[in-house]
């Protein structure tokens, strides 16, 4: 009698529209419950689709059984939180910080990457191209479930912005490593001279062009539903354009978004400013919502007992090799360029690095034949719940204790 009602339940639960309406009715219940408890929307998507996938793993009703993303609506959905992102960076302060930023988000992830990697190949064998592929997706922070948290906190503003202004290039620089190293595995031949000059120099440029040019008809219109569209034009316009002249579409997205984001004020009055902003945090919370439901079936958690050690090694290497980076270079800036960030704020930078949006992506899009996948895919998993759950709390700890 119970397998006929749990067979016919499934029946029900597989069809697409009615797969869609849990996926938003999950979604808007643990934005609810997160916001009741005064908790970021990422932390009430993370319980729930853990709380699910128990759910489903006690009693077979699986609701999600047949949704299925590709890799590359994946990697489209991270260029959505991305642009949102870029549309809450202060540029002024972005600016000031440029220094810092870049050091941090370049150099920073290349270092802590390059660390885990190291670390990696030494301490479980895997092959070089594997240990950087498995680094560049443990390193990236995620800027959305950052600001989120220091919002929550009360940090101020300089340093908030900062930290989010590294978090939402790291993103960019994670991926972009990513799937360098992925090409090199899978016998790709890369062009690095023309590649590089295409990230570096070509995205950003196409970025801040299509920024200026959307800025332009953002200044006609007078029509909160016309300019939260006309956003949507813009998001389209770098993610596709990049990725059609070959350049990083991450990167073009988030200066697009932050050069529109910033220049809000001027073009849009405060009705439009206020409904955008709803929009896009919508769009954000419904991505990782979907994610963390998608990501629950990737992962056997029924046994990740079993796989503690090695998720307390993942989360150990990755502290580390943040650690080292965040402190080394902010201690070059400071000693040979004047760049003055107290140790205090170095501490709470380190501990602002959750690892959350980007490596969720890169679990979901490893490709099955990879070497270790599953145990790669476990490792990212304890970091995300490390992310989530652990983290803001000890940054909160760290911003008391250091009477800050």
């Amino acid at each position: 009698m119970t397998q006929s009602l749990t067979h016919y339940i499934n029946e029900i639960a597989h069809e697409t529209p009615f797969e869609l309406f849990f996926v938003f009715g999950f979604i808007i219940i643990c934005s609810l419950i997160a916001r009741k408890l005064k908790q970021p929307a990422v932390t009430g998507c993370f319980l729930g689709g853990v709380f699910f996938h128990f759910l489903t793993y006690f009693t077979g009703f699986d609701f999600t059984a047949n949704l299925t993303l590709s890799s590359h609506v994946i990697m489209l959905f991270i260029s959505l939180l991305i642009f949102n992102e870029g549309l809450h960076v202060d540029l002024e302060y972005l600016l000031i910080n440029i220094q810092e930023i870049l050091s941090l988000s370049i150099l920073g992830t290349l270092l802590a990457t390059g660390l885990c990697g190291f670390m990696l190949h030494h301490l479980l064998g895997f092959g070089w191209a594997l240990a950087i592929i498995t680094g560049a997706m443990l390193m990236p922070t995620d800027a959305g479930a950052v600001l989120a948290v220091l919002n929550s906190l009360g940090v101020k503003t300089r340093w908030k912005s900062l930290i989010s202004g590294e978090s939402i290039f790291n993103d960019p620089f994670g991926l972009i490593i990513f799937g360098l190293a992925l090409g090199v595995l899978s016998g790709e031949s890369i062009n690095w001279g023309a590649t590089i000059a295409l990230i570096l120099i070509g995205s950003p440029l196409l970025g801040i062009t299509l920024g200026f040019l959307f800025y332009l008809l953002y200044k006609r219109l007078d029509d909160p539903v016309s300019e939260v569209m006309l956003s949507g034009m813009l998001f389209v316009a770098a993610h596709y354009g990049a990725e059609f002249l070959h350049m990083s579409e991450f990167l073009t997205v988030a200066l697009a978004s932050i050069f529109v984001g910033n220049k809000k004020r001027l073009c849009m009055n405060e009705e439009t400013r206020e409904t955008l902003s709803r929009v896009w945090e919508a769009v954000a919370i419904g991505i990782e919502g979907f994610l963390f439901l998608m990501i629950a079936k990737e992962i056997p958690i029924e046994r990740l007992l079993d796989y503690v050690p090695l998720g307390l090694l993942a989360i150990a290497l990755v502290m580390a090799s943040r650690s080292l980076a965040v402190h080394l270079i902010l201690w070059v800036l400071d000693r040979f360029f004047s760049q003055d960030v107290p140790f205090k704020w170095r501490v709470i930078i380190d501990l602002s690095g959750l690892h959350v949006g980007v490596t969720m992506a890169i679990i979901l899009t490893l490709p099955k034949t990879l070497p270790h996948v599953q145990d790669i895919k476990i490792m990212g998993y304890y970091v995300i719940i490390w992310s989530v759950l652990v983290m803001p709390l000890l940054l909160k700890f760290a911003l008391r204790k250091l009477k800050m």
